[in-house]
């Protein structure tokens, strides 16, 4: 149910941009160096506090996130991952 106007979103099985959230997730628990084939959540919901953005902060929980990862490597490099096929998953 997506109550935008209240500042409540919530959503169910969502694909998320991979290399944004794994860029920063993998980052900060020292795993730089995997490229992230997919990226979902089971749940995601927002609060956004509309009449109140400078002085209450926006939120937002992910629950059951999973990421598809593999090794950054010299023989994958220049690869382009998320083809979208069953073994390369669309990011």
């Amino acid at each position: 149910k997506v109550a935008v106007l209240r500042g409540k979103i919530k959503l169910e099985n969502v694909q998320l941009d991979g290399d944004l959230i794994g860029s920063h997730v993998l980052s900060a628990i020292g795993l730089s160096g995997f490229a992230v084939l997919s990226c979902t959540a089971e749940k995601l919901r927002a609060n956004i506090p509309w009449g109140k953005l400078e002085k209450e902060p926006t939120t937002f929980e992910l629950t059951g996130l999973q990421l598809i990862c593999v090794p950054l490597l010299p023989s994958n490099a220049t690869r382009i991952f998320g083809s979208g096929t069953k073994l390369d998953p669309k990011c």
